[in-house]
């Protein structure tokens, strides 16, 4: 898989909407989080008890150990950029038949697959790394004292971004295989990413139903809550583990498909 990479970052290298897109995360991402993390510390750094009891009533996002929470969830908001950047790289080789030229240079079907898969594997690797790095800083900079805390206590919210990053990856992986057009397929990720998904999910949990965290993206979504939504107002009761299961699942599923698909697909249409 490692020369697959290879092959596919010389293809990329130099193509600059892919830079644009890929830099954009991690431009956003820590420093919309830093700026939200200082106006938020700044907002209640007052000693009196009212500050004090909002502060506590909003876990503070930005401080260890809540921050490993924030940081994964702040990475969630801008993940959709990276999901944009896969589909466009998968359906270009459609339009400029590379996919085609590649069958014919020798690669197999499956080398295909794979050559997208390490793809997919070095924007979930990456953007966790920086989702790692923007909560370790902001930590730092925020706890008022580090002595008092464990530093890497619920560290594990940052393994939950990064099987959220993979499952939406393998959405857009899926949809890019099925459409193979670059606007077509982005409008549909979008649509089933903010509307879809979030309807399905508000009429699955209406009167605290749980079913609504059983669906694709709401799997791993639900498994990094809102950092700012109080936790007495939390209505999920489906247990961790039990989405992680959910998640691979559909993640599993999802990977037979692009596979079976892909195998049958007639690649001169």
């Amino acid at each position: 898989m490692v020369q697959l990479f290879k092959i596919e970052w010389l293809k990329i290298k130099t193509y600059r909407t892919f830079w644009v897109l890929f830099c954009s995360f991690f431009i956003f991402l820590p420093s919309m989080f830093l700026l939200a993390g200082d106006r938020f510390m700044h907002q209640f750094q007052g000693k009196t008890m009212e500050a004090e009891a909002i502060k506590r009533f909003m876990n503070s996002p930005f401080v260890f150990p809540n921050v490993w929470r924030g940081a994964a969830w702040f990475g969630g908001l801008f993940f959709i950029i990276i999901g944009m950047l896969f589909i466009m790289l998968i359906t270009n080789e459609v339009q400029y038949r590379t996919h085609r030229q590649n069958i014919i240079d020798g690669w197999s079907r499956m080398n295909f697959i794979a050559a997208k898969a390490s793809l997919l594997l070095f924007f979930v690797l990456t953007t966790t790394v920086m989702v790692f790095l923007t909560g370790l800083v902001c930590g730092f900079l925020y706890t008022p004292d580090l002595g008092s805390v464990s530093v890497f206590e619920n560290f594990y919210y940052v393994g939950y971004y990064a099987l959220m990053a993979t499952m939406y990856l393998t959405v857009a992986f899926l949809i890019a295989i099925l459409i193979r057009r670059t606007g077509l397929a982005v409008i549909v990720y979008f649509a089933y990413v903010f509307i879809i998904d979030n309807l399905l999910w508000l009429a699955l949990t209406f009167r605290k139903g749980q079913a609504g965290y059983f669906l694709p993206l709401e799997s791993s979504d639900s498994l990094i809550p809102n950092p700012f939504k109080p936790a007495l107002l939390e209505t999920r009761t489906v247990s961790d583990l039990s989405l992680i299961f959910t998640a691979l699942c559909y993640g599993a599923a999802m990977v037979y498909l692009i596979i079976r698909y892909y195998k049958n697909a007639d690649l001169k249409s």
